[in-house]
């Protein structure tokens, strides 16, 4: 773990990252010295490591089923392959969100579809219901950074309309809306392990769901060939009827990575604790300067803010002048709308037809919003350093277009 500095001159470090607690290295340690590192070198799922993730994992979110995977790209492939999701099929997804998440939808076939997002970062549900109207039956939703739409609308909205819903939780582990967990309203959630989020196996996915169904093609689909997925805590019939008919996509996590992840499950609690009170801090600070604006969640979420999302309220090149005066300063921030930042739908090239896509709120939105990393070690100190920074930068060009 980086070591931060003292809050003085001397900006802190934000590239860092969780560190990997003692007992995860030494699980990790003695599988590489056994060389048991594929998940199915066991038959008994007590003796795997991906296993008990996956049993622990669902423990933890309240699910009744949990699979690990390679990636959460992967974990999002396999779920809208588990929800009926074909090729030519239009999927519903977030406008702002990540480049995997578009990329997942164009890797089956299926086609993309772009909602629009709001000012505080969450899918617009007005748009949302105009574009399920117009023909889409899926949804794929993200969790972006962490902000957590307004599902009790969201999940009616799908009712209503037999929309099958999806959630992309890459950003949302540890977050709820009125009390339940992300990933949790839709059939399947998908959860993200590389190494900028709250658990940390460098690369690594999970999806959760309650269907029996659905987690025995998940299985399948992730790669468990002959009949390993009797060495699942999961077993049910449907393995044996869908055994040959659902295509192994070779997507399974190793035990390398669920012995890091389960070290770091009985952490998440306390490090929600530390990552909310440096947000509180930091937001608290920074709002007082009139040219930083903070989205606002709705009272029923409680967010897991590993990172700060700012509008810059700035008029002509100001945004520009204060990400570069800022990064001067030692602290570096990217604008979601910059060209060719992963984060923004223009920039996704791959999917037929993007130039004429037309997300006006959303592009305005992102091209006036900064990105700026929390890692956990930062201290009370650091924080209000970066917020004194921030507010005083912004003074100084905010002043200089009187």
């Amino acid at each position: 773990m980086p070591q931060s500095e003292s809050a003085g001159s001397v900006a802190p470090d934000l590239d860092g990252f969780e560190a990997i607690p003692k007992t995860g290295i030494e699980r990790a340690r003695h599988l590489m010295e056994s060389g048991a590192l594929y998940r199915y070198v066991s038959a008994d799922p007590y003796k795997c490591e991906v296993s008990l993730l996956e049993k622990e994992f669902a423990e933890y979110l309240g699910s009744r089923f949990a699979l690990a995977v390679n990636s959460c790209g992967s974990a999002l492939r396999i779920a809208m392959l588990c929800s009926g999701v074909r090729a030519g099929d239009r999927v519903l997804s977030s406008g702002f969100t990540y480049t995997a998440v578009p990329s997942a939808i164009v890797g089956i076939g299926a086609v993309p579809v772009l909602v629009e997002c709001d000012e505080n970062l969450c899918i617009d549900t007005v748009d949302l219901e105009r574009k399920i109207e117009s023909g889409g039956r899926y949804l794929l939703l993200s969790h972006m950074r962490g902000h957590i739409s307004d599902m009790e609308s969201i999940t009616a909205l799908c009712r209503r309309h037999g929309v099958k819903l999806i959630e992309d939780s890459a950003h949302g582990l540890g977050a709820s809306f009125a009390g339940k967990p992300a990933g949790r309203f839709g059939e399947i959630g998908c959860f993200s392990t590389q190494s900028h989020k709250l658990l940390n196996a460098g690369e690594g996915g999970l999806l959760v769901t309650d269907d029996e169904e659905i987690i025995a093609k998940a299985v399948l689909y992730s790669g468990s060939q002959e009949t390993f997925w009797q060495r699942h805590f999961t077993q049910s019939p449907h393995f044996a009827r869908l055994q040959n008919k659902i295509p192994n996509l070779s997507l399974r996590m190793n035990n390398v990575s669920a012995a890091l992840l389960r070290a770091q499950l009985t952490e998440i609690d306390k490090r929600l604790i530390g990552y909310r009170q440096r947000y509180r801090t930091l937001t608290a600070l920074v709002a007082q300067s009139p040219y930083i604006g903070v989205p606002k969640a709705m009272p029923e979420v409680s967010r897991s803010p590993d990172t700060l999302q700012f509008h810059l309220l700035f008029d002509g090149d100001g945004t520009n002048r204060f990400v570069a005066r800022l990064a001067d300063k030692g602290v570096h921030v990217k604008l979601f709308g910059a060209p060719g930042n992963p984060r923004f739908f223009k920039s996704w090239e791959y999917i037929d037809g993007i130039r004429d896509v037309h997300l006006p709120n959303t592009e305005r939105i992102l091209k006036a919003t900064a990105d700026l990393r929390l890692p956990g070690y930062l201290t009370d100190a650091d924080v209000r350093w970066i917020a004194e920074t921030m507010c005083s930068v912004a003074h100084e060009v905010g002043a200089s277009q009187s």
